[in-house]
């Protein structure tokens, strides 16, 4: 799993922004860590983003055909890392007809994001975000904080970078190198410890500050 630094700015109504529009079907859910039903009400099918790199949570939810009755197929979230320029885009999958069609695209997507103006699309990588138990989607932000935790996901700034690449070494023997400075550091840390640990660190924080 990528780790990312993915900003909490540019969201709807900046002067400039470009359009993103889910099409067939797909829906956002949530975008760098906010729901999308907190930014504005339509923007489960629109975003207005500026430029720079977003972790977008989006899912299949519309009417197919299960033989001769409608029914509505709703698929798990899925992860995506969106690269946002100044061209409107659309987050796309294929046209559904049938239920049958839905479930077998969905075993290993490929979803799209294409290019408005020019009609080109290009495949976007997905990281299906896995639940635990019923109803662990009803909080989608706490969903989605869980995942980022357990992956190592922070979300800051204004641009993603991949973490991973940047502090993480690991040679043919196995042996591992962690470099980076000690800020980056502390941050890809504190993302991976749980609530406990992070309560003892802090703690720790204060019986250094003299």
């Amino acid at each position: 799993m990528k780790m990312l630094l993915v900003g909490l700015l540019a969201f709807a109504g900046i002067a400039g922004a470009t359009e993103i529009t889910a099409k067939n079907g797909v829906e956002f859910l949530v975008v760098n860590g906010k729901d999308v039903k907190k930014i504005a009400a339509d923007a489960d099918k629109r975003l207005e983003l500026a430029p720079g790199r977003y972790q977008v949570v989006a899912r299949y939810d519309d009417e197919v055909k299960r033989g001769s009755k409608n029914v509505i197929f709703t698929s798990k979230p899925y992860v995506l890392d969106l690269d946002v320029t100044n061209d409107d885009l659309a987050l796309v999958v294929p046209q559904f007809k049938f239920e049958s069609q839905a479930n077998a695209f969905f075993r290993n997507p490929e979803w799209e994001v294409e290019t408005v103006s020019t009609g080109k699309t290009e495949t976007i990588t997905s990281v299906l975000m896995t639940g635990s138990g019923f109803g662990s989607y009803n909080n989608m932000e706490k969903a989605v904080a869980d995942f980022n935790r357990q992956n190592g996901i922070i979300i800051e700034g204004g641009e993603a970078k991949d973490l991973e690449d940047v502090l993480v070494n690991i040679d043919d023997k196995g042996n591992v190198d962690i470099t980076g400075d000690a800020a980056t550091q502390l941050k890809l840390w504190y993302t991976k410890a749980t609530n406990e640990e992070k309560k003892a660190f802090k703690r720790w924080m204060i019986d250094q500050d003299f």
